[in-house]
């Protein structure tokens, strides 16, 4: 993963939903302007890789909750960034780390 890509994507989100937010939630002209034209389109639903499980000390959901986290950004040896925050993993289910 190339993190400096990704983080200048995001950057670039999270710039376009502040100006969005400033425009009453709807995009501006200047954000549409240029943009690629769907045509004989539908709404799909893509999987997106995360974790499920029991979590404990959460922010919003406290202990002894199960959980699914948001989209997977990148992980290592015992933890987990997703796009909303850090996990450390402890044990996975039935023993494997799959």
């Amino acid at each position: 993963m190339d993190y400096l890509t990704e983080a200048e994507r995001l950057e670039r989100l999270a710039c376009d939903l502040r100006l969005m937010h400033a425009n009453d939630g709807a995009p501006t002209v200047s954000q549409l302007e240029g943009a690629p034209v769907l045509t004989n389109w539908s709404r799909v639903r893509f999987p997106v890789r995360g974790f499920v499980g029991i979590v404990s000390g959460h922010p919003r959901f406290g202990s002894n909750k199960s959980v699914s986290t948001s989209q997977v950004w990148t992980e290592g040896n015992g933890w987990v960034r997703t796009l909303s925050r850090f996990y450390l993993l402890s044990d996975p289910e039935n023993g494997s780390n799959g």
